[in-house]
């Protein structure tokens, strides 16, 4: 298949890139040349920034897709410029979307749970925030897209090798050192996903499945902070120490970021085929990871 990636040189897309070239499809990445990726000659690469409507235009004036994948898209307006570009030159649409399209619920998040086709967008707002970024990109592509949507709602992502936001990091190294962890009063389990399976998950809805529609993305459980940071510490043989912060003052830990429970539902996915392992099973080989490599084991 001849596919192009909007991003493609960081974290899960990365290793999506390389999920696609080592099945022998031509893969051409799309970024604004600022990050090294180490794809050497196996990729066609197109420098352009995505936010720029006349560039986008003319960097695909003559090319055509049997799939895209948009790692990259935050908002409306450059859903909009995705949508007026790729009008009739792509056959299926992979948008990475994110749980924060969600609004809070007891139960576990399903894909009903978010309806972009019923969602208002605003294509001249001063700005967006991420969760409502999110939403309005999924609003103007299922609303104005010619061309078959899917809209992957990413859990939380974790990794041991090559997260760079460092998340996961500051939980391993944290509780291998006996550091204190900063913590809401009480604990809201929420989803993650590895960066390997839902890069493997991507790939899957690409090429493998011709399923349309928001659909979740994420390993089967839900952990707290608390919970995970007690999983790590079984790895490590250590207890973790918690601390109860806020938001004002700075002191809460990386995933502290919502007073509420965020947990996705994996049934669509699991119904198509593909059945992601449970969290508490893949994260003790990401612990070693981790551990390792910051010379913590």
């Amino acid at each position: 298949m001849r596919i192009l990636v909007l991003g493609g040189t960081q974290f899960f897309g990365r290793r999506l890139v390389h999920l696609l070239l080592d099945e022998g499809h031509d893969v051409t990445i799309a970024t604004r040349g600022q990050s090294p990726d180490d794809f050497g000659d196996a990729v066609t690469r197109i420098r352009v920034d995505r936010t720029e409507r006349e560039a986008m235009i003319k960097a695909f004036a003559d090319q055509s897709y049997d799939v895209i994948y948009d790692q990259i898209c935050f908002n409306p307006r450059e859903a909009k410029i995705a949508v007026d570009v790729f009008a009739d030159r792509v056959k299926r649409y992979i948008l990475t979307s994110s749980m924060a399209v969600y609004k809070h619920k007891d139960g576990e998040l399903v894909e009903e749970d978010f309806l972009p086709e019923q969602y208002p967008y605003d294509l001249e707002a001063h700005a967006y925030t991420y969760a409502e970024g999110k939403r309005q990109a999924e609003a103007y592509f299922y609303q104005k897209a010619a061309f078959p949507v899917v809209a992957v709602r990413v859990a939380m992502v974790v990794s041991g090798t090559d997260d760079f936001t460092g998340r996961f990091d500051y939980y391993v190294s944290h509780v291998a050192t006996e550091a204190s962890i900063g913590v809401f009063s009480t604990e809201h389990p929420i989803s993650y996903v590895t960066a390997w399976d839902i890069a493997e998950f991507l790939k899957f809805m690409g090429i493998e499945s011709d399923f349309v529609g928001p659909i979740n993305g994420n390993n089967s459980g839900h952990l707290s902070i608390q919970m995970l940071c007690q999983k790590i510490g079984e790895c490590l043989g250590k207890e973790p120490i918690f601390h109860v912060g806020t938001h004002e003052d700075k002191t809460l830990s990386p995933y502290a970021m919502f007073t509420y429970d965020w947990r996705l539902s994996n049934d669509r996915a699991a119904a198509l085929g593909f059945h992601f392992p449970a969290i508490v099973d893949v994260l003790p080989s990401m612990v070693k990871e981790s551990a390792e490599r910051l010379g913590l084991s």
